[in-house]
């Protein structure tokens, strides 16, 4: 993996490794939230009848799994003082971030819409437009309905990383701009060039930056209290699934699972799961390419029977196997063989 230093991919979901060490509790964090991200992609359109289970685990999970992975990128942009190289040169710091982010969102954005339209004519496909054109332009303009929607996460990573810079330069306190950034999720915002999605996360963002003002502290207050965290976390969720108010649910839970999930991938039996670091190492390119081996997986699957009822439990470890694993096989098979290709999804 490149060295999160002198690449940004880093402060997305590469390597968690920068000019002040390697961070395997980040990196075990990551693979952790890229399994929780497969999860709640395996159904994006109709739910399966019958398993109304994993619609109410789904629900709780995208109340906290995105502020959870937007912290983890907040983190590593912290440690690894990104903000610096763009004070000495903004113009080459948005150009090192267009390259590493927007590239391979481009990319794999077009890669996902023809897919789509293509494997229509033959299986089923979800989330898709009338024609290619509208689905094309929705990548950019009115992105909630966008058929790529599953990639927003590295557009929004880049708003974010200029915006922290800029933001940088006029009050260097992560902690202010946390305060002043979280209740941007309260707002109803444009769903163009996902801006409804950067206001809805970039105070997590910030959450990172607070993290690392106060690391050792932070750390140690996390290795100490965990339980409590935890049981925090989980009534939370109860609490705010019960409520039924999203946005308060979203920050509720978003803030009480980072001490909570940062904390675990700090226990000692964590850091030893060998599956939880290979994910954690090939997580962006899983997430770059998750929805399509999932989408390939369940339009075949489909082609013999439905996912309704006791079926979906045939589907669901297919699925979550092709959104994991497959990712991971393209990546060192295929794309280890094309420099570019091997370049954008480090």
């Amino acid at each position: 993996m490149n060295n999160a230093s002198t690449d940004l991919k880093s402060n997305a979901m590469g390597s968690s490794q920068g000019g002040r060490g390697y961070l395997h509790d980040i990196t075990i964090a990551k693979g952790l939230a890229i399994f929780l991200v497969v999860f709640g992609h395996i159904v994006t359109g109709p739910p399966p009848h019958g398993n109304d289970w994993y619609i109410v685990i789904r629900t709780a999970l995208y109340a906290f799994h995105m502020p959870f992975f937007i912290y983890l990128s907040g983190y590593i942009f912290f440690y690894t003082d990104a903000a610096s190289r763009a004070r000495g040169n903004f113009g080459a710091f948005v150009k090192r971030r267009a390259e590493r982010l927007l590239v391979p969102f481009i990319l794999f954005g077009l890669l996902i819409i023809v897919g789509k339209h293509v494997a229509e004519r033959f299986i089923h496909v979800d989330n898709v437009a009338s024609n290619m054109l509208i689905d094309f332009i929705n990548l950019f303009l009115w992105t909630g309905g966008s058929a790529a929607k599953s990639v927003w996460y590295v557009f929004v990573l880049f708003e974010m990383t200029i915006f922290a810079a800029l933001a940088l330069r006029l009050v260097r306190s992560p902690l202010f701009w946390f305060v002043v950034t979280l209740p941007l999720s309260l707002l109803l915002v444009t769903q163009i060039l996902y801006l409804d999605r950067f206001c809805l996360f970039i105070g997590y963002f910030f959450a990172g930056g607070v993290a690392i003002t106060y690391r050792e502290k932070w750390l140690e207050i996390m290795d100490r209290y965990l339980w409590l965290f935890w049981i925090v976390f989980i009534a939370t969720i109860i609490l705010t699934r019960m409520s039924g108010i999203f946005m308060l649910s979203l920050i509720a839970c978003g803030l009480t699972s980072i001490p909570a999930l940062h904390g675990l991938a700090r226990r000692a039996w964590m850091q030893k799961s060998k599956l939880l670091d290979i994910f954690g190492r090939y997580s962006f390119s899983i997430y770059l390419l998750n929805t399509i081996g999932i989408g390939v997986a369940k339009g075949v699957l489909y082609l013999f029977m439905n996912w309704h009822g006791p079926r979906f439990m045939i589907f669901l470890p297919i699925l979550l196997l092709a959104g994991l694993v497959g990712p991971i096989i393209v990546k060192a098979q295929i794309f280890r063989r094309i420099p570019f290709l091997d370049k954008i999804t480090d």
